[in-house]
């Protein structure tokens, strides 16, 4: 097993549309966050930070429009659609200048220039790419290559794929804060895991095994946390000894989860109850809900913390809601099947 003693693990990622389970994983002994970029920075490794433009943007992956969607946050409305088959993981690199988002249906990685919100190269990466993680400083993106069963690692200043690592049916990573680490969920059937992984270098480290296939991964404060096929709980589990902890009830299939940017809170959304819910990770209960809409999918953060925006798969909407008071503050529909959203502020 992986210790993590001087790592802190990046804390989100996505894993499967099937009903899950979420895991925690107690990584390493240290406290702090990770999911994101500065910490956590509002989410680094699953791609929604970003530099401070003019207008603040999401980028949201429209499944059944076969599209991204370029969202003004501000005005609340659609500036214009790019189109991307089949859009599945979808990042952005920390200076805002380009968004990563894999075509699930296909083999490539499209890069959006977001000055012109054009798809300005594709990188072949193999079949069926599925979640993406990106590093801190944006350097490396790690892609879950599921039809070929490998990590693929790109370097963003070149486009180009630099290694690949075998991880069986390979469904999303999350990454070390310092970027050195990936940690990959593998959806075999017969074997569910999470595979670790260098980078760079895409060198296979250990191998992490667990009971269910995971669907999102999340890391705070030496704790994975991780949704798994077929379950409304979350279990902890610690990640140097295997040790399983308490489990977290939630209020049915929890799909992504991540931590809040200072740390504070663990946020999930739970798609049967249609709801983001908050979690103390002191006490591994909820503490929170906030009706969203139907299924929600997945979560972003706004830089400072203050803010989170749910899209909803079932109401073709995002949401956007103020953490402080747990009350949403705008609704903006999007196009069809919202799933990733990556945040550029």
């Amino acid at each position: 097993m992986y210790d993590g003693t001087n790592r802190r693990l990046l804390r989100c990622a996505s894993m499967t549309h099937s009903k899950p389970i979420v895991m925690l994983l107690a990584l390493s002994s240290f406290a702090g966050c990770s999911s994101g970029m500065n910490g956590e920075n509002s989410n680094y490794g699953n791609g929604n930070n970003g530099g401070a433009p003019a207008t603040a943007k999401a980028y949201v992956g429209l499944f059944g429009d076969n599209a991204v969607g370029v969202v003004d946050l501000d005005a609340g409305k659609v500036m214009t659609t790019i189109p991307v088959p089949a859009p599945d993981g979808l990042v952005i690199r920390p200076d805002g200048a380009e968004v990563y988002v894999s075509s699930n249906n296909g083999q490539v990685v499209d890069v959006i220039d977001t000055a012109t919100e054009t798809v300005k190269a594709a990188i072949d990466v193999g079949m069926q790419p599925a979640g993406l993680s990106i590093t801190a400083d944006g350097k490396y993106v790690v892609v879950s290559v599921q039809g070929d069963g490998q990590a693929a690692i790109i370097d963003t200043a070149t486009d180009t794929v630099l290694a690949k690592s075998p991880v069986g049916k390979a469904h999303n990573s999350a990454l070390s804060a310092d970027g050195t680490l990936a940690f990959v969920a593998s959806q075999v059937t017969t074997a569910p895991a999470v595979d670790v992984v260098d980078v760079p270098s895409g060198k296979a480290g250990t191998t992490i095994p667990l009971d269910v296939a995971p669907r999102a991964v999340c890391e705070l404060a030496g704790k994975l946390y991780a949704t798994l096929a077929g379950s409304g709980d979350i279990e902890v589990f610690d990640a140097a000894s295997g040790q399983k902890g308490t489990s977290i009830a939630t209020g049915g299939s929890p799909h992504d989860i991540r931590p809040s940017v200072d740390g504070s809170l663990v946020l999930t959304v739970s798609q049967t109850a249609g709801e983001l819910e908050l979690i103390d990770p002191t006490t591994a209960s909820v503490v929170a809900h906030v009706p969203t809409g139907k299924m929600p999918h997945w979560i972003g953060l706004s830089t400072n913390g203050a803010l989170a925006y749910v899209t909803n798969e079932g109401d073709n909407n995002l949401v956007v809601i103020d953490l402080a008071t747990h009350m949403v503050t705008k609704t903006i529909a999007v196009g069809n099947a919202p799933r990733k959203i990556a945040i550029e502020q």
